[in-house]
């Protein structure tokens, strides 16, 4: 019973022995089905939906390929903006994904992971916004890669779990309250290139 343990850290240093490493550059563009909005103005509540608009994501990425599956962390700055009655909203934040991705068929393979979302900035032409308190937000990512020779396809789908919240100060230079919720929802086209 105790060698049990003993054997799992045995295969688990093996596989990581065996495995083989890769490392790339990727970028991609992003779909993101915004958030919403909340202004309080004259004591009234409007409640609406952030329109959406394509961004992108621009990064680099390890894999650690095993005989079935691999891991792959990836580190990338993300661009995505959002209208709300004309008004811009730019969100610009570091993504870490964490994919275990399971080989399907020859080229093709699925996976999943958490991703760490990190705020860098959100500026809003025509909105006055308070800066971002709670930067960093967790979520869940799910897609499918094509790999070509050195040249790599993905889809994916991400979803932020918690709100990444900021107050809204003034439109268009009137004062308002309000709050905008911009917690990532998207989904993601990528193109990778293995370099080593």
């Amino acid at each position: 019973m105790k060698r049990t343990p003993i054997f799992f850290v045995f295969l688990l240093i093996f596989n990581f022995s065996i495995a083989q490493i890769e490392y790339g550059i990727q970028g991609g563009l992003n779909f993101d089905s915004a958030g919403e909005i909340l202004l309080l103005k004259d004591q009234i509540q409007q409640q609406g939906d952030l329109k959406s608009k394509s961004g992108f994501n621009l990064g680099g990425y390890a894999e650690f390929d095993f005989l079935l599956f691999y891991f792959r962390p990836e580190l990338q700055y993300t661009k995505v903006s959002n209208q709300f009655q004309g008004n811009t909203i730019d969100n610009n934040r570091l993504e870490l994904p964490l994919s275990l991705g399971l080989k399907v068929f020859g080229p093709l393979s699925i996976f999943v992971g958490p991703t760490a979302f990190f705020m860098l900035s959100n500026k809003g032409n025509g909105l006055n916004l308070q800066e971002v308190k709670d930067k960093t937000s967790l979520g869940m990512h799910v897609g499918t890669r094509l790999k070509l020779g050195p040249i790599g396809f993905d889809i994916r789908y991400e979803k932020g779990f918690s709100a990444i919240e900021s107050s809204l100060l003034s439109n268009i230079g009137v004062p308002t309250g309000g709050q905008i919720d911009t917690r990532p929802n998207q989904i993601t086209i990528g193109l990778s290139l293995k370099l080593n």
